[in-house]
């Protein structure tokens, strides 16, 4: 009975370790979003805890909806150590316009980066009667 309980112990220990995968960074949606958007920010402290602000500006005329930032927290060698997606305020970007943003930070870190994670752009079609 003792042989079969370290047997059993074993073999979970042993899958347990071929089980430890490491965890995926996010990266955003749409690879190239930078043809559509462009993204600045600062870093600032509200009550003590780190926030970061900016603007996110789109150079394309169609609105974009179901915005979402993607706020990577990296370490001093530019590793990412946190990640947070967080939804635009409005969640709506009309064509060649500006929209304010802040985040809070959960986690600080030496430096930030803030990429576009998802949009939508908002598909109409024109009705024209003959």
């Amino acid at each position: 009975m003792r042989v079969r309980v370290l047997m059993i112990a074993a073999l979970v220990g042993l899958l347990a370790a071929a089980t430890d995968v490491a965890a995926q960074s996010l990266t955003p949606h749409f690879p190239a979003w930078e043809r559509y958007f462009t993204v600045s920010w600062e870093r600032y402290e509200r009550r003590g805890q780190p926030h970061l602000s900016g603007y996110i500006v789109s150079s394309y005329g169609v609105t974009a909806t179901q915005v979402q930032l993607l706020v990577d927290s990296l370490d001093s060698s530019g590793q990412i150590v946190a990640q947070r997606v967080e939804w635009l305020g409005g969640s709506n970007l009309p064509g060649f316009s500006r929209t304010y943003f802040e985040v809070p930070i959960r986690r600080p870190a030496p430096s930030y980066r803030v990429s576009v994670f998802a949009f939508d752009f908002v598909q109409s079609a024109r009705v024209e009667s003959p």
